[in-house]
């Protein structure tokens, strides 16, 4: 037999003889599961259907992957589907735990929403949802419970001081914000100029989802005609999109600049994805990014990318620093969805993002770091006070310097430190005489 034919024959049979050795640990491991599913079956004191048990076991084992991998299905799957889709079914307002009362509170009614309507006021304590205390119940419990299908109605009840409100609020389709600008007209769109400060342009982007690049474009459009300088704010967003943010980064360079890159498995290189010359906001006009400590993912490609190349300087805080991509992948002919780490990305300086990557070597160099000069620290009463203030602001569909019955006037831009330390940076830059 001619010495080719041999090694053809030796290594299709070391092939066929792995193939066969891992068909037989995939059999071992299905039986075993089998095994156990008819146990539980037969032996459990709750009886769950294979629907329950499938889905149980699916979302443990992306569970024990990572922290970012998960498993949608059901009401899960159908509120991920609505966040990337910027809608739900909801009441209309913006709620989070006050540190200080550790009750759940309204941060702001959403402007024309069922909550407005019925007179609910920022500052008010969700007491009850359909009769259930809301003590020691979580922000994301309290939001699954007031969101559900549009037309149904949900019970709520609020503490206004010693007032007890109860209103039965219909829910409706509640659009979900791409970007806010820094106050609301009377017609209820948003100023995107600095209150006070008209050469200053200010954009909050809340997230990173399907609509969110084109919004962002056409405003900063409109700003390259009328203001000097761009604070474009990502405090607390937690990202979304990695194609959203390529894109929005793109708006403010003029030439091919890697804006991030992806690797696979083994630090293999998967993709490096660079600016074109379409650049919207004007190259001379000096942009701030603001970050804090729950900045993560698209947020954090953003300020990355403009910091590296010189095009935007960063306020605020050392961001979250999750630097892993994410696929979702269908399951089930769409019954469900699986959300998979499938790489890594990293910052165009080849600096790393990702926080584990850093705490594993000892290190503690992940994120986004603000400038010299330009880090604040904000402890977590400070945190929410800034977070109720913006949301505040940004639920008022003209000024008012009355306070609402909960006390609280329509706040200034300078009870934001971080916000007035980049309207400080901004105006030595734009002063006359400032250096070029």
């Amino acid at each position: 037999m001619p010495t080719r034919n041999l090694i053809c024959i030796c290594v299709a049979s070391i092939v066929s003889y792995a193939c066969y050795n891992v068909s037989i640990k995939k059999q071992s491991y299905a039986s075993q599961f089998a095994e156990v599913v008819d146990l539980v079956q037969k032996e459990s004191l709750l009886e769950r259907s294979d629907e329950e048990l499938f889905d149980n076991a699916i979302s443990g084992m992306m569970r024990g992957l990572d922290e970012h991998s998960a498993y949608y299905s059901g009401r899960a799957k159908e509120d991920f589907d609505n966040d990337l889709k910027q809608q739900f079914g909801g009441v209309g307002m913006y709620v989070d735990i006050n540190p200080a009362t550790e009750r759940l509170t309204v941060m702001s009614p959403i402007p024309d929403s069922p909550v407005q309507r019925a007179g609910i006021q920022t500052g008010d304590i969700i007491d009850q949802i359909d009769g259930e205390s809301t003590v020691g119940m979580s922000r994301q419990d309290a939001i699954e419970k007031m969101r559900g299908p549009i037309d149904t109605d949900v019970t709520v009840t609020f503490l206004r001081g010693e007032d007890a409100i109860q209103t039965n609020l219909t829910r409706q389709m509640i659009p979900i914000p791409s970007i806010r600008g820094d106050r609301r007209k009377a017609d209820t769109t948003w100023n995107f100029n600095l209150e006070g400060h008209q050469r200053i342009g200010y954009i909050q982007i809340l997230q990173f989802g399907e609509q969110t690049a084109d919004e962002v474009k056409q405003v900063v459009s409109d700003l390259n005609k009328t203001t000097d300088a761009l604070i474009i704010d990502l405090r607390n967003n937690t990202g979304g999109l990695m194609r959203a943010a390529i894109e929005i980064s793109n708006l403010f360079l003029d030439g091919k600049y890697k804006i991030v890159e992806t690797r696979r498995r083994g630090g293999v290189l998967e993709n490096e994805f660079f600016s074109d010359k379409e650049f919207v906001y004007g190259m001379k006009k000096p942009v701030v990014v603001l970050v804090n400590r729950f900045s993560a993912s698209a947020s954090e490609i953003v300020s990355a990318c403009l910091q590296d190349h010189g095009r935007a300087i960063v306020v605020g805080e050392q961001s979250w620093g999750k630097g892993t991509v994410q696929n979702i992948i269908p399951i089930d002919k769409g019954r469900g969805a699986i959300k998979l780490t499938i790489a890594s990305y990293w910052r165009p300086s080849g600096e790393n993002i990702d926080r584990r990557v850093s705490e594993a070597r000892g290190g503690k160099e992940w994120g986004v770091r603000p400038n010299k000069g330009l880090a604040i620290e904000i402890d977590e009463e400070q945190l929410f006070n800034n977070m109720r203030m913006r949301n505040q602001r940004a639920s008022l569909l003209a000024p008012d310097t009355k306070p609402n019955q909960n006390g609280n006037l329509v706040p200034k831009l300078t009870d934001d430190p971080v916000l007035k330390k980049a309207i400080e940076y901004l105006n030595k830059l734009l002063a006359p005489g400032a250096a070029a």
